[in-house]
């Protein structure tokens, strides 16, 4: 199960990641990084990082080459002047409007492939894996917290 979801999300990602850096200039990962300044601008680059779950080298990276592009702004913050904030340029603006109408055709192409019904379901689903994966997670977690060190053999 989770290998055929692996695969229809990378054909997913694949199809889309080349319709953006054609229509937009941009890669898949630098479209999901404008769509988060865009819904919160002034976002930290911990919190991007925290809603992209992207590790923070390649956050950041991504994030300089979007302002040497002129799509992003780094402003010093008013209230901390330790934090940088992230705000869209009017071009990051126009990208993001570009591929938010390449996404809602890609997206109901790949909607019509279900049924209604069958889209509840699946999405039902889906959820419920993602639950899961994070009750597993906490599990795991909880059980490593309470095993004794390992000792060392001498």
């Amino acid at each position: 199960m989770t290998i055929t979801l692996d695969v229809a999300n990378e054909r997913m990602k694949a199809q889309a990641a080349e319709a953006y850096q054609r229509e937009c200039g941009v890669s898949l990962r630098e479209v999901r990084l404008l769509r988060f300044i865009a819904n919160e601008p002034g976002m930290t680059l911990t919190r991007l990082i925290e809603c992209s779950y992207l590790e923070k080298t390649l956050a950041s990276k991504a994030i300089t080459a979007l302002v040497r592009r002129g799509l992003v702004l780094r402003v010093i913050g008013e209230s901390d002047a330790r934090q940088v904030c992230l705000y869209l340029t009017d071009g990051g603006v126009a990208v993001v409007l570009d591929a938010e109408r390449i996404g809602r055709v890609a997206l109901k192409a790949f909607r019509e492939a279900l049924s209604d019904e069958e889209r509840v379901i699946f999405e039902r689903c889906l959820h419920k894996l993602v639950q899961a994966a994070d009750e597993i997670m906490v599990q795991t977690f909880s059980q490593t917290a309470k095993r004794p060190p390992a000792r060392k053999t001498v």
